[in-house]
């Protein structure tokens, strides 16, 4: 074997098997060792090669966990391949510099065990990736831990980068024991305390969801209309038609208070004479608020992703603007600066951006929407639920990425938003999983399949991936929320790990300067 093999080897397998912890395999146990023997070797290693074996392992595994970029080359061309690759190797960069300040804080500050220092950067590291250079968190470990929903409780607490930190920990200490025969059996023994603790904590934070308290019942619509015909003009009112006829059996069955359509379900303006006779229609008709994707124009006649709530009167009341743009599927980044970046890498959209988070009252309750690639903000979740949200409503379309890794791996993002939040959260995709969250993250699917246009009938899946690209609807009762543990723990818990983080950083520094000029001091004059 050669030495590169001898070197990067464990750090690749590391990284792989850190991402099969998520959908679709979602070994999400695997997430609490897949690290360790990476860990083990870094004990042994200079700040360099720590680094190094951090960077490796965070290029794999966002190879393995990103490969449903892959998928865009069919949109987008060759591009599209190098894209994810570069996106890879970008958010392995967040991996070297927590493997050097890991490794700095070591080498230089002797007397904080590196089962602590680790946690703490990583936790940092995971919040830093959520807003810097416009954000793109989809990695945090704690989308690997939704099936464990009494360890993932303490995203409620501290937000999902303390989630991803006790992962890290437990990761940590078994390394330590491995690397370190003496003191091996306090720290497997302290591992499983923490594992035990964690889960202990979390099963004590669940409860019951409320359903009488603030009665609503919302009917979702995962319409499965393919994107070739969601950009053909032909077809453009006959959706709306389509997914209105649909919304009228649901409602039919069980009366709703609200209809969710999925993200761009109408693809053109609601103000169309032909689309907005449907939509009032329907919403008079079943007396339910329907709050439905749709495209827009501005007022600088730009294009804008949005979402409208027309009322049970089947008033047009309010629309949302999408915030949060997908990059390069929605708008280039930079382009702005390097206008020629449009003609090396083209969007497959070029969309206007919005500029506020709105909330909407429906039948006594206050919805807060979330299209698509925003659900991946926790900030945004936090700011609806300021603004008196007490239901999160994300619409999406994943039809981009066909039945790929991705369709799982957002449902999971939105799982702990609404654990984060301790809010329901409605989840309606075009070709995804549509269902309801309660404010404890369980998960209850829709549960009828349209078979055709008059035929429907009601189904109980296997598992939720039976969902993907599928007609499903249903009339779903979404619970009242609830109070978290700490109320300020998801917005504080991070923030203060940035700041530990930044002063055990600056500690090894001073601690490394003071060492080299008492070395200075004690070698005598010639």
């Amino acid at each position: 074997m050669s030495p590169f093999s001898r070197s990067y080897l464990t750090p690749v397998a590391c990284g792989a098997a850190l991402a099969i912890a998520f959908p679709t395999w979602h070994i999400f146990p695997l997430a609490w060792v897949a690290l360790v023997p990476m860990l083990r070797n870094c004990m042994q290693l200079s700040r360099r090669a720590t680094a190094m074996q951090f960077y490796v392992a965070g290029f794999i595994f966002h190879l393995v966990l990103l490969q449903w970029l892959m998928t865009n080359i069919y949109w987008a061309g060759g591009w599209a391949w190098w894209g994810y690759v570069a996106l890879s190797a970008i958010l392995a960069l967040y991996w070297w510099f927590t493997g050097l300040f890991w490794s700095y804080a070591r080498t230089n500050l002797k007397w904080l065990p590196p089962e602590l220092s680790l946690p703490v950067l990583w936790i940092a590291m995971e919040y830093l990736q959520s807003f810097l250079f416009t954000g793109f968190g989809w990695s945090g470990l704690a989308y690997s831990q939704g099936s464990d929903l009494w360890l993932a409780q303490w995203a409620a607490l501290g937000g999902a980068p303390i989630v991803s930190g006790i992962v890290l920990l437990i990761n940590v200490l078994i390394a330590r024991a491995w690397s370190e025969p003496r003191g091996k059996i306090v720290r497997l023994l302290a591992a499983a305390i923490v594992l035990a603790g964690s889960h202990g904590i979390g099963a004590a934070m669940m409860e019951a969801p409320d359903y009488g308290k603030a009665p609503f019942k919302a009917a979702l619509l995962q319409a499965d209309f393919p994107l070739e015909m969601k950009w053909d003009r032909e077809y453009t009112v006959e959706m709306v038609r389509n997914a209105s006829q649909k919304s009228r059996m649901l409602v039919a069955q069980e009366p709703a208070d609200l209809i969710v359509w999925p993200e761009s379900l109408i693809m053109d303006d609601i103000e169309l004479p032909e689309i907005l006779e449907e939509v009032s229609t329907l919403a008079r008709d079943t007396g339910a608020n329907l709050f439905a994707g749709a495209h827009r124009m501005n007022e600088s006649q730009k294009s804008m992703n949005s979402a409208y709530l027309i009322d049970a009167d089947g008033v047009v009341q309010e629309y949302y603007d999408k915030i949060h743009l997908a990059p390069f599927g929605e708008y280039v980044p930079l382009s702005t600066f390097l206008p020629f970046i449009k003609q090396v890498v083209p969007a497959i959209g070029n969309i206007e951006h919005g500029a506020i988070v709105k909330t909407f009252p429906v039948s006594g309750r206050e919805i807060g929407p979330l299209i698509c690639f925003e659900v991946l903000f926790p900030e945004m979740a936090e700011a609806l639920r300021r603004d008196g949200a007490d239901i999160l409503v994300v619409i999406t379309n994943l039809g981009w990425f066909g039945a790929s890794n991705a369709i799982g791996q957002e449902l999971e993002i939105a799982r702990l938003r609404a654990i984060e939040t301790r809010l329901p959260l409605l989840h309606c995709a075009n070709t995804g999983i549509t269902g309801v969250f309660d404010p404890w993250g369980r998960f209850t699917p829709v549960n009828t399949y349209f078979r055709d246009a008059d035929e429907f009938f009601p189904v109980e899946l296997k598992s939720r991936y039976d969902m993907v690209t599928h007609r499903f609807g249903g009339v779903l009762p979404v619970a009242a929320p609830a109070l978290r543990p700490w109320n300020a723990g998801p917005v504080v818990v991070p923030r203060v790990a940035l700041v530990c983080a930044i002063l055990l950083i600056m500690g090894s520094g001073a601690s490394r300067l003071f060492q080299r000029r008492a070395t200075v001091d004690e070698t005598p004059d010639d």
